[in-house]
């Protein structure tokens, strides 16, 4: 239960709701307190008052009590628990009826607390009969003596009044709390109800129909951003499974033919008994085309490395451009050699560093000299130039082969696409859709533009790694 937001949100609102309610009881028990004890408070000082008015001395020895207050009341009912007593010059002067015993001392040892000012004295202790009183003693001057006038009030009907409230508090608890469980458990499942609507319309998307998609608007406000989010999510997905779906499906077209041209030269091979030198000639075919198809499948394993985030920007390290350049134009030599082109570079970028791998750039790189010196003419020219630009690390290889259409500059990245011009040549189609990807996993760029005197020119540009 504790693992759901609906099982939390239930025990918060529970436990938050009950505190408040136990809170609140326990504040208004103190409430009462206060309000019976400063009700008895203000009775006592009435009666004090009462009994300091009363005082009148002939020898300053006796009371004259003239209230019938005093002499009908509850003052003269025995142990009432309505009592007094008054002290003059520390000898007793007078004293209620109601207090049998007149020996009984009112006064306990400490205060509950003192009024300087009014010189008053405020006590809790047990009456003759074991009761609680509230006790108020006032010290003056009276006739130049000391006087000492103590008033006492029985608690026992008002703390059985807070008792009472105590009980009925303690008899309602378990069903207020069984109500607040109730109301918590009715607010916690309405809250997630747009959460259970959400669940449900994901639910029904699936690999089969992933161009469905969430309407925002009819969700809750909080959740609109997230199905926002997720449609979006939706979106890369569905584009990720297309690509996904055309890759396999251009794979296995472009590999069939290979694979059939294999099958055929064996079974011609097969038909019938053949010399050495055709045999020969049906093993360069077949190795030529077996070739090919490694180039392809070993594109395609590149391209799903790539795909799957093999190259993390984390583990990167700083890369000498100019050292994968070499390397590529070392590798791109024989190519160019055998197509009778001439290979040459211009690094005006010396020394400028970028995060990266370096195997991946220079795969890259080779891919783009290799296409260059591939589709060009017999005597052409391919460049590779390295230089700083608008602080950022530009790589030019520009050739004089046979150009870029603009109908195809937008999609020649395009795994598996092949220019019109370009489908008689051998090749893969993915060369520069693993340029493109290895330029995306670096934070780079890469264009292609048709040059106005033919070849075409491919313009790289990576973000130069932080001084160290």
């Amino acid at each position: 239960m504790l693992r759901s937001i609906k099982g939390r949100l239930l025990i918060w609102i529970f436990c938050s709701v009950t505190a408040l309610f136990c809170a609140f009881g326990w504040a208004l028990h103190l409430k009462l307190h206060y309000v019976v004890e400063d009700s008895v408070d203000r009775m006592l000082h009435a009666s004090l008052q009462l009994v300091k008015g009363l005082v009148h001395t002939h020898d300053g020895k006796t009371i004259q009590c003239e209230s019938n207050e005093f002499v009908h009341g509850d003052y003269v009912t025995p142990d009432s628990g309505h009592y007094y007593k008054v002290l003059i010059d520390g000898g007793l002067a007078g004293y209620s009826f109601s207090l049998v015993d007149k020996d009984f001392d009112l006064i306990p040892g400490e205060p509950l607390f003192h009024n300087a000012k009014a010189q008053e004295w405020v006590y809790q202790t047990v009456g003759p009969n074991s009761e609680p009183l509230r006790v108020i003693r006032h010290d003056f001057v009276f006739m130049d003596k000391p006087v000492r006038v103590i008033v006492a009030e029985d608690l026992t009907e008002s703390l059985s009044m807070i008792h009472r409230l105590a009980n009925f508090f303690l008899v309602v608890m378990p069903v207020v709390v069984f109500v607040i469980g109730l109301i918590s458990f009715l607010i916690a499942s309405v809250s997630l109800r747009p959460l259970e609507l959400f669940s449900a319309a994901l639910e029904k998307i699936s690999h089969k129909n992933l161009e469905e998609r969430i309407e925002p608007s009819r969700q809750a406000a909080e959740l609109q951003r997230l199905a926002a989010k997720f449609n979006a999510l939706l979106e890369r997905l569905h584009q990720a499974f297309e690509a996904e779906k055309n890759l396999l499906g251009n794979a296995a077209h472009e590999l069939k033919t290979p694979l059939a041209v294999i099958r055929a030269e064996c079974d011609i091979a097969l038909m019938k008994p053949r010399s050495a030198e055709e045999h020969q000639d049906s093993l360069q075919e077949i190795r030529s085309v077996s070739e090919s198809m490694l180039d392809q499948v070993n594109g395609l394993l590149t391209l799903a490395r790539l795909d799957s985030g093999m190259l993390d920007a984390s583990a990167f390290q700083p890369v000498s451009l100019e050292d994968c350049i070499a390397d590529a134009v070392r590798l791109a030599d024989p190519l160019a050699v055998k197509k009778n082109v001439l290979l040459s570079t211009s690094l005006n970028g010396g020394g400028l560093m970028v995060a990266g791998d370096k195997e991946m750039l220079t795969e890259a790189l080779l891919n783009l000299i290799e296409n260059a010196v591939k589709y060009n003419h017999p005597g052409g020219f391919v460049s590779v130039e390295l230089c700083w630009r608008e602080g950022r690390a530009e790589i030019v290889v520009s050739d004089t082969g046979i150009g870029i259409s603009e109908e195809d500059k937008d999609r020649i990245f395009d795994r598996f696409y092949r220019a019109a011009s370009a489908r008689s040549m051998e090749g893969s189609g993915l060369g520069l859709s693993i340029v493109k990807a290895v330029m995306q996993a670096h934070h780079g760029e890469i264009h292609a533009e048709a040059q106005s005197g033919g070849g075409s020119r491919f313009v790289l540009s990576l973000p130069l790694a932080a001084a160290a």
